[in-house]
């Protein structure tokens, strides 16, 4: 059920995580629209449906809304990574055909990113607004950039502990592979383009499992 209040209704009253839940929500959409810098109270305040005080009750400013924007992020994201089946669980992970290896990795890698790129404002909110404001708020990227870093490290020493990739440096490559989503996302941003998360997750999953390298140059060198 949406939060979001409906234009044109009376203010009504919510207890006290449900509103919490709705200026979230509200400031969310603005800082996106607007930008965190130019973005107001007053304004999240008029998406909201609600009075100064009523926002003043949960946040202390601006950026204890953007704080408390970002916290939501990371919880989500932990939940998700937490919730996520683990590549040594995948049964016969040695001995399945990479076709599932590949739609395994996939399916994992697009869980997630939906987690990271819940919707849209989050998304744009992560990567182009909070970055550099302060030490906090870049504190906290720090922990969901971590989250992520983790587990794909863990992922790629699991894969290669089943023998199913090879890699020297699992967190250079995870390092790698991180940076390669984030540098798509940011120029679909930046280009105000729709991020396509299906055609990053296909693109990530091939160079990761079968690297760029055709098969008929593999099985030369396997020759050679």
């Amino acid at each position: 059920m949406s939060v979001l209040p409906e234009r044109g209704t009376k203010r009504s009253y919510l207890p006290a995580e449900e509103r919490r839940a709705q200026i979230l929500a509200c400031a969310r959409a603005v800082f996106a629209r607007r930008g965190f810098h130019v973005a107001s109270i007053a304004e999240i305040c008029s998406a909201a449906g609600i009075g100064r005080g009523t926002l003043y009750q949960h946040f202390t400013n601006k950026r204890d809304v953007l704080e408390a924007v970002l916290e939501e992020l990371f919880e989500r994201v932990r939940g998700v990574l937490a919730s996520r089946q683990s590549v040594a669980e995948l049964d016969g992970a040695a001995d399945a055909p990479p076709a599932l290896i590949c739609a395994f990795c996939a399916t994992r890698l697009r869980r997630m990113l939906d987690a990271i790129f819940h919707d849209e404002a989050s998304l744009r909110l992560v990567l182009r607004e909070a970055r550099g404001l302060d030490g906090g708020i870049d504190a906290i990227l720090a922990r969901i950039d971590g989250l992520v870093l983790g587990a794909m490290v863990t992922d790629l020493e699991s894969a290669r502990r089943l023998g199913v990739v090879e890699t020297a440096e699992p967190e250079l490559a995870a390092r790698f592979l991180l940076g390669g989503v984030e540098k798509l996302v940011l120029d679909a941003l930046h280009a105000d383009a729709p991020v396509d998360l299906e055609r990053i997750v296909s693109v990530v999953t091939d160079i990761q499992l079968t690297g760029l390298l055709s098969e008929r140059t593999r099985a030369i060198g396997r020759r050679s």
